[in-house]
């Protein structure tokens, strides 16, 4: 199979200023640029531009695939993680995932880049399609979700080149809650995103979540005429996203402290994938019991329909030959099983050696009219029409 690589940036924030778009132009001369959007694809050579660079210049996400064992994501967090390092130091602590601040300020970029030998991992044929969730996962982590944490360790963990055998960290409650918004992103990594719902048994609930535009209202009620007009200054002067990043996290401090419930109950990566299994054998087993429900409702349903339909044929079985002519006529093995299946249906309505005399006979003519179509021949066959 020949190499193929696919990379991605995309501001979410805001567009890129002039300068950064120039920036980012400097960092390859093939990819297709825009102040919203950075893509290239690459079936021979390399990246050689600078992916933290692009972040740090006007960029929010990052997603890197290659089809010999690369899957890599990056988010910008202006402001850093909104978590006290107490939390997130449980969750950052896989050698695939990495924190690295910035030389001044706050921010910093989170990178999830677990090791995987070519092949490991089933081919990924439109990578593109999970930068949008890479989105997500960062809207979660802005908005101080610990579960994207908990989510982000256990792709950290999939790594081919460490022990199963590691334990877990807290479990954040509502974690099966994420699946929705979230879960795609496992797949991205090779997981199962069932293993959200293994790993969240016997894990608090969501707590409540208070609606953000409420929090802010009440938080901006609060500013002064000059604290307002300071913030104004700031966002047309300085990095509008900075600014809302860091006007994010005061509002966060200036509320009431609530941890988010966790729990630790200390299962090993390697437990977590048993249990998923068990769990995708229960969901292809319920799949299968919904399916073949479905299919018997469909299957009762056509079955009423053609009872209908006989009831008719009863009436005007020459309607029903003329209609089978007109099939046949029109051409086509789906048109030739149709006006087989009418015969069929009609020797049943008029019943007897009535109803075996006209369609034998009108089998026959069929298949003398049209001597060539064999696929014809063959339906009638099928049907028991025509010897």
């Amino acid at each position: 199979m020949s190499e193929y690589q696919f990379i991605a940036f995309r501001a979410v924030d805001r567009p890129l200023t002039q300068r950064e778009l120039v920036y980012a132009r400097q960092q390859s001369s093939r990819a297709e640029i825009t102040r919203w959007h950075f893509e290239n694809e690459y079936h021979f050579g390399d990246f050689r531009g600078s992916a933290d660079g692009l972040l740090r210049h006007g960029y929010d996400v990052h997603l890197h695939y290659a089809n010999f064992g690369v899957r890599k994501i990056a988010v910008r967090l202006p402001a850093g993680l909104p978590f006290p390092a107490s939390v997130w130091s449980d969750y950052v602590r896989e050698n695939g995932l990495t924190q690295k601040k910035d030389l001044k300020g706050k921010g910093g970029i989170l990178t999830l880049d677990p090791f995987h030998e070519p092949g490991d991992l089933e081919d990924i044929w439109s990578p593109g399609e999970y930068l949008d969730d890479v989105v997500e996962i960062r809207n979660h982590l802005v908005a101080g979700d610990p579960r994207v944490l908990y989510l982000l360790w256990l792709c950290a963990a999939n790594d081919q080149s460490a022990s199963p055998d590691r334990n877990e960290p807290p479990v954040p409650g509502g974690l099966a809650e994420c699946l929705d918004s979230c879960g795609a992103l496992l797949e991205f990594f090779g997981l199962d995103p069932l293993i959200l719902v293994a790993a969240s048994e016997d894990a608090p609930a969501l707590p409540a979540q208070e609606d953000l535009e409420q929090r802010v209202e009440a938080y901006v009620e609060a500013f002064s005429d000059r604290e307002s007009k300071r913030l104004l200054r700031r966002l047309l002067v300085e990095d509008a996203a900075v600014v809302k990043a860091e006007m994010l996290a005061a509002l966060r401090e200036s509320e009431p402290r609530t941890d988010w419930p966790t729990v630790a109950l200390g299962r090993s990566f390697a437990e977590l994938l048993e249990r998923t299994e068990v769990l995708c054998a229960e969901h292809d087993v319920q799949e299968q019991r919904q399916g073949e429900a479905a299919a018997q409702r469909e299957a009762a349903k056509q079955e009423r329909k053609r009872q209908d339909r006989m009831k008719l044929m009863v009436k005007a079985p020459q309607k029903w030959l003329r209609e089978a002519e007109k099939l046949v006529a029109a051409r086509g093995t789906r048109n030739y099983k149709a006006a087989a299946e009418i015969l069929s249906d009609l020797r049943e309505a008029v019943g007897g050696e009535e109803g075996a005399e006209i369609t034998r006979m009108h089998a026959a003519h069929l298949a003398k009219k049209h001597p060539t179509l064999n696929h014809l021949k063959s339906s009638l066959r099928k049907y028991g029409l025509l010897e």
